[in-house]
């Protein structure tokens, strides 16, 4: 799927009620919680695909399913506001800058999906949430250099305080062995073009819908990833009907659920504090854990869990959870 392409469906699908005056708080964050259940599942679900097929594999098929859901739902949008009285806020053709924008966003977005299925091939679960999961302190230093953001005492000490209890976590299984050094470094690269997607999210969420940015985001996952599997993917398609049941479980439930649910709950919440409730994602798939497989919970993991969500309740409590509202010109 072209670039023009999608600029011409978005043209006639979209131009967006305006999301942040008429979302309230609480649904927008009972929104984000929400999300944290399916994406706690992801790594689970994308080690389980990688079974019978590679990264750029998974990262192919659950664009191009996500990709259909979210077109199929940008026109029933479409055809709802055509048959009701309500009009877009904007009808206006969408600038150039706001092109530009939808194009980094797509292009964060599938890149951040790329490296992250990639780290996992290449170093531990923990090594990932830890490196990847530090993009809290990027979506900060983003949008205090790009967007002129200025986080209040209270806020930055739920980041701190959310970023310290996720660490000690996962600490214990972290791994520096000198064969996961390129690994952990995809992790880390990962984790900041998450914050960069999440930042631009939240700037274009002033003016288009859920469905419209993410049929973007995973339209631009299929294109990216295509290019690379003649090169790096000796198989393609799974071999079996289980392959298949996850390649469409994680597409549906990771991407089109729980992102969708993210991508929702930015219509009114900052980047920011998206950034550091994620952080919570670890706890969730702890406790799927424990309760599937029995693993154990240690006394360090309940007190770590204490302070990840004592930090979020103080980063939630401060007014730099709320985004500000801003024109795209």
């Amino acid at each position: 799927m072209s670039t023009q392409l999608l600029k011409s469906m978005t043209a006639k699908l979209e131009l967006a009620q305006k999301p942040s005056s008429r979302t309230p708080a609480w649904i927008a964050t009972a929104s984000l919680f929400a999300s944290l259940i399916p994406l706690s599942l992801a790594p689970i679900l994308v080690k389980l695909c990688e079974q019978e097929i590679g990264s750029n594999a998974v990262a192919f098929h659950r664009g191009w399913i996500a990709a259909t859901v979210f077109g199929l739902l940008s026109t029933i949008e479409a055809f709802d506001r055509q048959k009701s009285d309500r009009q877009p806020v904007e009808q206006k053709p969408f600038t150039r800058r706001e092109f530009a924008l939808l194009v980094g966003l797509g292009t964060f977005g599938a890149t951040y999906f790329l490296l992250w299925s990639l780290s996992l091939t290449q170093t531990n679960v923990a090594n990932v949430t830890l490196f990847c999961g530090l993009n809290p302190l990027f979506v900060g230093l983003g949008g205090w250099l790009l967007l002129g953001r200025r986080y209040n005492s209270r806020f930055i000490i739920g980041m701190i305080l959310a970023l310290v209890g996720a660490i000690v976590m996962g600490w214990d299984d972290v791994q520096f062995a000198t064969n996961q050094v390129q690994g952990n470094a995809v992790a880390l690269l990962s984790g900041i073009c998450f914050a960069a997607y999440l930042i631009l999210l939240e700037l274009l969420r002033e003016r288009f819908t859920t469905a419209t940015l993410l049929l973007w985001r995973c339209a631009f996952t299929t294109v990216l990833a295509f290019p690379v599997l003649a090169l790096a993917e000796e198989r393609l398609f799974p071999h079996s009907w289980m392959g298949w049941f996850f390649l469409i479980l994680q597409a549906l439930l990771c991407q089109v659920l729980g992102q969708g649910l993210l991508a929702y709950s930015l219509s009114k919440l900052s980047s920011g504090f998206v950034a550091v409730t994620l952080l919570f994602e670890p706890v969730l798939a702890s406790i799927f854990a424990w309760v599937i497989f029995s693993e154990r919970l240690g006394f360090f993991d309940l007190v770590a869990f204490v302070v990840i969500l004592s930090g979020i309740y103080v980063a939630q409590s401060s007014q730099s959870a709320v985004k500000e509202t801003r024109e795209l010109a």
